[in-house]
């Protein structure tokens, strides 16, 4: 990426911890939209206190105040371009990464090799698969660091929650994979294997992140709803690998691009492989999320919407039961928060031994 340092530290270099009661955090790609989401939330964690704020691509410094809305007034780190030794020297126990694929494959392995220590939470898709043989496919490069793909913990805590504490790596979740996640995990036992999955999944703009593109100009998305990537979107193999689905198994994922900010919806379409009632799908769900602090199950027949969730860390699951052993599971979260950053903070307070709502409720 331009304007960041991503070769190897100094032998000069090393880290430095300062002592202190909170935890010293830095982030990389403060200036994308999660990662200013993320800045925001971690300058009122209670039990954290940011060390440094770096741009991935940027070749100027952007000021604390200007980075979200919420942080005009407060005092903070500038976000300067990306350099690995000045990220050490600031002492961090823990590192965000908001930046693309690639930046994070590389950079990931540079941190851990040179602070063994550091905890590190990844809101790309570097590390979320297990297979390093998918990376080219996928995503376009060969995985640099294939035994790092073995540690990394996937952060989606309300099903991994037990793996966290004292994690090193945690690949933060993608938030369509959030979204259909925890609409199917709770019903997988009643799914008729034979009969596909539909996911026909819709989101605001802001999900594909700052970009000159024209295809996400205004223009070209007011009044406008458009498909994109059927059978080619990165997040489809992640969805596989999470719901235990075989390559060829019936499972249809098509994203949309909604003129919208933010948020996302996914309608799912599911079969059942024996007659399942409308109590049996509810108690699935209370018994998964009646204790989840951010995911919301709404009671059978009542989908959820958008603005049920957006500006908020949380997630909401509503079902209607269809004829013919059918049903239909509407999964609604905010992308930039439930979907990335207060999602990674999640991840953050469980691997630092804090309660999973520090900060975030």
């Amino acid at each position: 990426m331009a304007g960041a340092s991503l070769s190897a530290p100094s032998a000069a270099t090393s880290p430095a911890p300062v002592p202190s009661l909170k935890r010293r955090v830095c982030v990389v790609g403060a200036t994308g939209y999660a990662g200013a989401e993320l800045v925001a939330l971690l300058a009122r964690h209670p039990r954290t206190e940011i060390a440094g704020l770096f741009s991935s691509g940027g070749r100027s410094s952007v000021r604390f105040g200007a980075l979200h809305r919420s942080l005009g007034g407060r005092a903070g780190p500038a976000a300067v371009p990306l350099d690995v030794d000045a990220l050490l020297e600031d002492g961090p126990d823990a590192v965000f990464l908001a930046t693309p694929n690639e930046t994070s494959a590389e950079l990931v392995p540079l941190l851990l090799d040179w602070a063994p220590e550091l905890s590190i939470v990844d809101l790309s898709g570097a590390f979320r698969l297990a297979r390093a043989a998918d990376y080219p496919a996928w995503y376009g490069f060969p995985h640099p660091r294939p035994a790092l793909l073995e540690e990394a913990v996937y952060g989606l805590p309300e099903w991994n929650g037990a793996a966290l504490p004292g994690a090193r790596l945690v690949a933060n979740p993608g938030c369509y994979p959030t979204s259909v996640l925890l609409a199917l995990k709770p019903i997988l036992p009643f799914l008729d294997g034979a009969q596909p999955v539909i996911c026909d999944c819709k989101s605001g703009v802001s999900g594909a992140g700052k970009k000159t593109d024209l295809a996400y100009s205004f223009a070209e998305l007011a009044g406008n709803l458009k498909a994109y990537g059927a059978g080619t979107h990165r997040h489809e193999p992640e969805m596989r690998q999470q719901l235990g689905l075989a390559d060829d198994a019936p499972f249809v994922f098509v994203p949309h691009l909604l003129p919208t900010v933010r948020g996302i919806l996914s309608t799912i379409h599911v079969a059942f492989s024996r007659a399942v009632g409308e109590d049996e799908i509810a108690a699935a769900y209370e018994a998964a999320y009646g204790a989840a602090p951010f995911v919301d199950v709404e009671t059978p027949g009542r989908l959820p919407e958008l603005n049920d969730v957006v500006g908020t860390p949380r997630a909401a699951v509503g079902f209607a039961m269809l004829p013919g052993r059918r049903a239909v599971v509407v999964s609604v979260l905010d992308n930039l928060l439930k979907g990335a950053a207060s999602q990674a903070v999640q991840n953050y307070n469980l691997v630092s031994g804090f309660d999973e709502a520090e900060g975030l409720s």
